[in-house]
């Protein structure tokens, strides 16, 4: 612990040194030499409309204009854009959150992701359905830290609150937008929107998005790690003198091939033979001198997912508050096949050609309902109070064979090769909050939270032991339990001046147990315990002058019960491994992130973050695990340093018209992929770059655009396999044109 106190130490120093020197420049540029200033970033983090200056929360928002800039459509495109978030998808329909070191990367139907996703309000659930199409939005809202007061359920490490854009009640307009790139992209979206009557207004808006596969599987002789995706989002707005509601319906759906799993040394394999050049037929005999645009996994891997939904939001405004209904019902239907060692040739025992076919099939059904009322008492007390209620329905099923042919994943479906398992999880959750701000004067304001939520969740389980290793008994069962919690929350908030805001925050967050995937057997599925975290967060909000805003957070977060799945070898060096979920223990992290924003001139704007974060698990206890003893190592999907630097540089001509030139470069550090000690996610960098020009009216938009310019060959996500290790690439070099017209 004196290590971390130093560390913190110095970091409060360096933030203190920073603010003044930063306050020292400012003041060297005058409100006469320029007409540009900072704008007012509104958010609703703590559930109403609030200035992002003046919330005591880690914030991280993205406009819209940085959303269309950056050409961000999923989490993928948000991770490295933030401080803290990492996004490590295993395919489309496997998706791993990780915020400040809080990450769950079991994907059964019964456990759930630690990062909350809402949309327009209403909560995401399963990691399957976590990563929608990103389109037509007015915000990106990243909540870091636990917040267990105003959010609750799942938010241990954090919530992601994605807001769309909302009918227009004033005028009729529209817009489309057509773009065209490198591996045969294709994308056309667009909108319409206006009013339909004096108290009715109404929008439909649509996003296709289709491109080639950029990897060549020499094995089948086909592209792999294509796109395929289509959305569509209709929404009518009733807006009254004391009642408006929002009524919403969208539609998403994904349709790609395999995501290209390769396997790679990333300094200590455990089975040199993995991608031996001497193995006849192995990865790197096929793919020989060439990089990851080279796969030969021997499946020929899919994903399909659609999910749609309804939700309506309806709000009253009281002379004393305002009562707010959301209700919401979403389902989802997700079937994807993926070979997992991406070798047609390896030591895998009962192997014929050396492979693990994982095929999963699950449908959901979920109902939220949430009820908030928003008042004041008095002049100086603001609160929020409200209670919740989710039911989710999952049935899932898995299976694991060596077939190359994708089979229908039944019980013996090929000749009792198959493990083959089925969960049906019904999880049902209650919970009631509040929170007050309380302004004590002119400059303090002290703020207090708490939620009380329940949840209980009952899991049908069956399971057919075949000849594979995965699944080694044959079994059924039905098993239920229930967690609760109190989660509290206290901030302090000192106005130091107009344009400087100080905070403290002590927060905790929850989220319940749960029930493994793929247990190997009856002795696998009693309850894993609920995960816990509290979060102490020193900040700062700094607007230093009209030119120059500077925030800060210092952070210090103990997680209990940490829930984590791993697959390996139950020993080292083994061949195969199996399948473990388990309460991890105790850990804790501390960081710094540091976010500003510098217009240097009318024309030119630096932004950017910078994030550092000293993470380890605390007491451990991992049985029937090669690596029992995690004590002192770092957190997994916890990079030690991120940073982002984000320059942009309008010129306008004499017609009227605009360019817009931007460049974006993003560092992630190394990181933990899995408890293997070899395997570490190696560190990587992107560079960005568009030049947009907007005509004088501001109808038409003509944008080139370049992601990740230099080429870099990067791992966005990697497990381990036969005491190997196996990753899934980032996207290449791309670039393309985009053209937008607006109407009206």
């Amino acid at each position: 612990m004196s290590k971390q106190k130093k560390y913190i130490a110095g970091c409060v120093a360096m933030a203190i040194l920073s603010m003044s020197h930063t306050q020292a420049q400012a003041q060297d540029v005058t409100d006469e030499e320029q007409d540009a200033k900072l704008e007012i970033i509104n958010i609703t983090a703590q559930r109403r409309t609030q200035n992002l200056q003046e919330v005591p929360i880690a914030v991280t928002a993205l406009s819209a204009e940085k959303i269309e800039r950056s050409g961000i459509h999923d989490l993928t495109d948000v991770a490295t854009r933030v401080p803290g978030l990492t996004f490590s998808p295993f395919s489309p329909g496997q998706n791993i959150l990780a915020l400040r070191g809080a990450s769950s990367n079991d994907d059964g139907a019964g456990t759930d992701s630690s990062v909350a996703v809402f949309i327009d309000d209403v909560y995401l659930g399963r990691v399957s359905n976590v990563n929608p199409e990103l389109f037509d939005l007015e915000s990106i809202e990243v909540l870091r830290g636990p917040q267990g007061t105003l959010f609750g359920k799942n938010t241990i490490g954090g919530a992601i609150n994605i807001t769309s854009s909302k009918p227009n009640t004033d005028e009729f307009e529209g817009k489309v937008k057509a773009t065209l790139g490198n591996f045969g992209l294709k994308e056309l979206g667009g909108l319409v929107t206006g009013p339909l009557s004096d108290d009715w207004a109404g929008k439909i808006s649509f996003n296709s998005r289709t491109r080639d596969g950029w990897v060549d599987n020499v094995f089948l002789n086909k592209k792999q790690k294509d796109d395929d995706a289509q959305v569509v989002r209709g929404q009518l707005q009733y807006s009254g003198d004391t009642f408006t509601g929002l009524f919403s319906a969208d539609y998403n759906q994904l349709d790609v091939q395999d995501s290209a799993r390769i396997p790679i040394d990333t300094g200590e394999p455990g089975d040199p033979a993995f991608w031996a050049t001497n193995v006849p037929g192995s990865y790197a005999e096929l793919c020989a001198g060439r990089g990851p645009e080279c796969s030969a996994g021997p499946v020929d891997g899919f994903v399909k997912k659609a999910a749609w939904g309804v939700s309506s939001k309806l709000v009253w405004d009281f002379k004393s508050g305002e009562l707010t209904s959301i209700t919401a019902y979403r389902e989802s239907e997700n079937d994807w096949n993926m070979d997992s060692t991406g070798t047609p040739a390896s030591p895998l025992p009962s192997s014929v050609f050396g492979l693990v076919n994982d095929d999963i099939f699950d449908v959901t059904e979920q109902f939220t309902q949430e009820f908030r009322w928003v008042s004041s008492i008095g002049d100086s007390i603001e609160y929020v109070s409200g209670l919740w209620y989710s039911k989710e329905d999952t049935d899932r099923t898995e299976c694991f064979d060596n077939d190359p042919t994708p089979s229908d994943c039944t019980p013996d479906a090929d000749g009792g090769l198959t493990d083959w398992y089925r969960q049906v999880n019904e999880a049902t959750s209650y919970a009631a909050f509040g929170q007050f701000d309380w302004e004590l004067d002119e400059q303090w304001t002290l703020t207090l939270g708490g939620r009380y939520s329940y949840e209980e969740k009952e899991i049908d389980n069956e399971a057919v032991a075949g000849d594979f290793v995965i699944i080694n008994q044959t079994f059924s069962n039905t098993v239920k339990d229930d967690w609760n919690a109190l989660t509290l929350k206290g901030s302090i908030a000192y106005q130091v001046s107009n344009q400087t805001n100080v905070y403290f925050t002590y927060a905790e967050g929850f989220k319940s147990g749960g029930f493994a995937a793929a247990p190997q057997g009856i002795e696998f599925t009693q309850p894993l315990d609920q995960e816990e975290s509290t979060n102490f967060e020193f900040g700062f909000k700094s607007d230093l002058s009209d030119l120059f805003r500077l925030n800060a957070a210092l952070f210090y977060t103990e997680y209990e019960g940490l829930q984590i799945q791993t697959f390996g070898p139950l020993t080292t060096g083994a061949s195969f491994g199996t399948f473990q979920t388990f309460n991890a223990g105790d850990a804790n992290i501390a960081g710094i992130e540091l976010e500003a924003t510098w217009i240097i001139s009318d024309n030119l704007i630096l932004s950017g973050f910078y994030a550092y974060q000293d993470s380890e698990f605390e007491e451990t206890n991992i049985p029937g695990t090669a690596f029992p003893n995690q004590e002192g190592q770092d957190l997994i999907r916890t990079p030690e340093v991120k940073y982002n630097i984000d320059l942009n540089y309008y010129i306008p001509l004499d017609s009227g018209a605009e360019i817009n030139t931007s460049l974006n470069y993003r560092f992630t550090d190394d990181q933990r992929g899995e408890l293997d000690p070899w395997a570490i996610q190696p560190k990587f960098n992107l560079l960005d770059a568009r030049i947009t020009w907007t005509n004088s009216d501001e109808t038409l938009d003509v944008s080139l655009w370049g992601r990740n310019l230099t080429d870099k060959e990067y791992v966005s996500h990697l497990y381990t396999i036969a005491s190997s290790v196996v990753a899934v690439f980032g996207d290449p070099r791309t670039f393309g044109l985009s053209v937008t017209y607006r109407f009206d």
